[in-house]
């Protein structure tokens, strides 16, 4: 959750549930945060579960499941969570001195904002186009800097 701001099949770690065991189930565009941290500027860096397969919450982070789809694209939640304006309103749900734990209860009763359904899929369009361009831009200077290498190397031989 720390890395990713989309998590999917490949981002996950395999447990064993024990029989009897009760396990909150993650399902496609629940969006998952962090409860606790060293600091209150990573109390609830959030991330939103955009795969299919079954799986399970842990004891360290908390979801909420988006019932009405008409409302809430959860791709576009994947980057409402990490911005700005949403890490400025979760910030004083962080609650400790020394560990830092973010009020849920309080949280689960404030009311957030979101634009149209339609703004949300405009937005969310922009955005992943400009972190695949990013992505390729970012593959393109490594092969560039391996170039360069190459060349230093070939002129000192």
């Amino acid at each position: 959750m720390y890395s990713n701001n989309i998590i999917n099949e490949k981002d996950f770690q395999y447990v064993a549930i024990k029989e009897g065991e009760k396990q909150n189930v993650v399902e496609y565009g629940d969006v998952l945060f962090t409860l606790s941290s060293e600091t209150p500027e990573e109390v609830g860096i959030g991330a939103v579960y955009l795969g299919n397969e079954n799986v399970y919450l842990n004891s360290f982070c908390f979801g909420i499941h988006i019932i009405n789809t008409k409302i809430a694209f959860p791709p576009y939640l994947s980057y409402y969570v990490s911005s700005t304006p949403f890490r400025k309103f979760i910030y004083p749900y962080a609650q400790g001195s020394t560990r830092f734990n973010l009020c849920k209860v309080d949280f689960e009763k404030a009311s957030i904002k979101l634009p149209s359904l339609e703004n949300q899929k405009r937005i969310y369009s922009i955005l992943s186009h400009i972190e695949s361009k990013t992505e390729t831009e970012k593959s393109l200077l490594d092969l560039y800097n391996s170039q360069k290498q190459y060349l230093l190397r070939q002129m000192f031989i």
